[in-house]
């Protein structure tokens, strides 16, 4: 049994477009000649901004956890200073959405606003940059930083290059896998929040990250004997971030598992149609959600497959980062942060076969 707050996000979410333009109306009612300096354009994005406000309290709303909203907004806050907003706009915006959630008399928001009151009072104490992920001194990082530096440059050979020299030095590829990549993701994603390379650049080095990982294939196929268990791995319909999650594919390949990747972007009911159609049924499922506003796919994820299986269910990414709890609400059996602790829950969840 599910145990989410639905129908008060499902609320907030219906009402969506109505929050946005009493939130953007409130706004530049405030600060007329800021805002009306934006143009057009700028009122445009101004108004998509909130839409993706509203989701990401949405989602809070659903799992009665004002800590994922509020630690949305310590993102954005990040996100937007370095591209020149100022903190006390920002904090000017969100007054504005939650009187605009209060005064919506299409329904009782009053969970939401509490929400975005939560997040204010908080604001000022949210940084606006955010540290490195890689630490120099430490020796997989420094590999990272090398490869990074190489991405930035757009030489993604060079990159390769700087993977399989670790690996003939004799760094085992389960290091590539958990000691170098997510610092040089990480890092990554925090230089596009910082403003300091484009979507274009970070793009880039996401895709060049997919392909040079691409190339240990044939190793990681090679690396070992089965260990009798089998998985599949998807991110959940509308996420298309998917080099978390097959990093954590390759890391169970490598261990022994047969492993099926099926990418970004998968809607609930083609997921159960594979689980019933395979030869045989994986030993376990993971799935993976990025963004807060991706719960309610997550939720109808493992609904489906729980009206039809009784398979192990195993969930990752941003939304469990300090709610460990919100996984068994779920349905699933467990959460895990990355790639190693991922195989460890995996294997308390699915016992070696004897």
């Amino acid at each position: 049994m599910f145990a989410l707050n639905s129908e008060c996000g499902d609320r907030l979410r219906s009402a969506a477009s109505l929050i946005a333009e009493g939130t953007l109306a409130r706004t530049y009612a405030e600060r007329p000649s800021v805002f009306e300096s934006y143009g057009d354009k700028g009122r445009a994005k101004c108004r998509q901004d909130i839409r993706c406000n509203v989701a990401a309290l949405a989602a809070a709303v659903d799992a009665d956890d004002a800590g994922i909203f509020v630690r949305y907004v310590a993102w954005l806050k990040v996100l937007l200073v370095s591209r020149g907003i100022a903190s006390d706009a920002i904090e000017e915006n969100l007054r504005c959405m939650a009187s605009a959630l209060m005064d919506d008399a299409s329904g009782d928001h009053s969970i939401a606003a509490s929400y975005v009151y939560a997040a204010l009072e908080e604001i000022d104490a949210m940084p606006s940059a955010v540290a490195s992920f890689i630490e120099p001194s430490n020796q997989e990082h420094a590999v990272a930083q090398r490869c990074l530096e190489a991405l930035l440059r757009l030489d993604a050979g060079a990159g390769r290059e700087i993977l399989e020299k670790a690996i003939a030095a004799g760094m085992p590829l389960m290091r590539i896998y958990t000691g170098i990549i997510p610092p040089l993701m990480h890092e990554i994603g925090r230089l596009w929040q910082m403003n300091e390379i484009t979507v274009a650049h970070e793009h880039y080095c996401s895709a060049a990250v997919q392909s040079m990982l691409g190339a240990f294939n044939k190793s990681i196929y090679a690396a070992g004997s089965s260990c009798g268990r089998s998985m599949m791995i998807a991110c959940v319909e509308g996420d298309r971030h998917e080099l978390g999650a097959r990093t954590v594919a390759d890391v169970f390949q490598l261990n022994g598992w047969r492993t099926s990747f099926l990418g970004a972007n998968l809607p609930p009911h083609e997921l159960a149609k594979l689980i019933r159609q395979t030869w045989r049924p994986p030993d376990l499922i993971a799935l993976s959600a990025t963004i807060p506003a991706h719960l309610p796919q997550l939720e109808a994820t493992i609904a489906v497959i729980r009206d039809g299986s009784n398979i192990p269910i195993m969930v990752g990414g941003y939304l469990f980062c300090e709610n460990r709890g919100l996984a068994v609400r779920l349905g699933a059996d467990g959460c895990a942060d990355d790639a190693e602790a991922a195989l460890s829950l995996a294997n308390a969840l699915v016992p070696h076969p004897a």
